[in-house]
């Protein structure tokens, strides 16, 4: 039975090696301690309060909350810091929001509701604070969406999604930049320094 186990482990470790990916299908709990936990939201609350905050019904939070739980493949991809921070500026600094793409302006909309609760000391460990910080960057993200009247491709979903996206990646990827050590690890660059006030 040892014997079994074993070529049981030799092959998922050759599995894993070979799925660059990360292979989440061989990273069963109980063969992945060095693995990221992620943030868990209840989905519900988080709707609830986008659609307090925002413009739009809880439905449309709702999907994006499962579009983020569901490709948990991107959450680990690498952060375009550049990319983010020229769309910030582009929709917060000069007005130009609607040059956006969807994704573009919620990635915007999340990195100003990032800078707003870094600065305002509402970052912090718990459950809670990070359901704030995913269910306004939502919100602001679907606001953004209206009051630039549209953007440049893609729908006020697409601007939610990528807004919840884009708070996730922020938050596993600070998780796992505190972990290795490198305030620059995995495309973090200069928001690293915002990520660390919202460590849990």
């Amino acid at each position: 039975i040892n014997l079994a186990k074993q070529g049981l482990e030799a092959y998922e470790s050759s599995q894993s090696n070979v799925s660059k990916t990360g292979g989440s299908e061989y990273n069963t709990p109980d063969n992945r301690p060095q693995s990221i936990s992620r943030p868990s939201f209840d989905d519900d609350e988080v709707a609830q309060t986008a659609s307090q905050h925002g413009s739009g019904h809880s439905g449309m939070f709702a999907q994006a909350m499962s579009f983020v739980k569901n490709n948990t493949q991107e959450h680990e991809e690498p952060i375009d810091e550049e990319h983010v921070t020229n769309s910030h500026k582009e929709a917060y600094e000069r007005g130009n929001a609607g040059s956006l793409s969807a994704g573009s302006m919620g990635s915007a909309a999340a990195l100003q509701i990032f800078k707003q609760f870094t600065s305002g000391g509402g970052g912090g460990g718990s459950s809670s604070s990070q359901s704030q910080l995913i269910s306004m960057a939502m919100a602001e993200a679907s606001k953004l969406f209206d009051q630039s009247g549209g953007a440049s491709s893609g729908s006020k979903q697409d601007a939610v999604n990528g807004a919840g996206m884009m708070v996730m990646k922020m938050l596993v990827q600070s998780k796992m930049s505190s972990m290795i050590g490198g305030g620059n690890s995995g495309g973090l660059g200069g928001m690293s320094s915002m990520l660390s006030m919202v460590s849990w």
